[in-house]
């Protein structure tokens, strides 16, 4: 299997988590913060919005999985999106404490940033290759 075939299988992976992560907030919240025993808050749209963030992200990381090597620059943004989020929790946590759930879901996006730091140091060289 080639790095890249590697690569887009991951890009696919994180792509079908976010938006079951995504999907399951956005129909479900209620449950899910009963079950964990959070408050909600007071208006749904604080949870609407960043639930389709996370599935529209997702899309992007299909899009991507498609053919990386074209999708670069969509990768550096959804880098970011990742970077923003585990940083915003990390800040959170310190500063006023966050539910373990989203410090879970946190260490992900920091395992699908280091992923994208290797795809792209990769995917650099492969250009620069060819």
């Amino acid at each position: 299997m080639t790095k890249e075939k590697r690569f887009s299988i991951c890009f696919g992976i994180v792509g079908l988590y976010d938006i079951l992560l995504g999907g399951a907030f956005l129909l479900f919240f209620r449950n899910i913060y009963k079950a964990l025993d959070i408050t909600l808050p007071n208006h749904p749209g604080y949870i609407f919005v960043p639930a389709l963030f996370l599935i529209c992200g997702g899309l992007a990381e299909f899009m991507i999985a498609k053919n990386p090597l074209r999708n670069t620059d969509l990768a550096i943004v959804r880098l970011i999106m990742k970077l923003s989020f585990a940083g915003a929790i990390a800040y959170c946590a310190l500063e006023y404490g966050v539910p373990i759930v989203f410090m879970i879901v946190a260490a992900i996006s920091v395992l699908s940033v280091m992923k994208s730091f290797l795809f792209l140091g990769w995917a650099y060289a492969e250009k620069k290759r060819r």
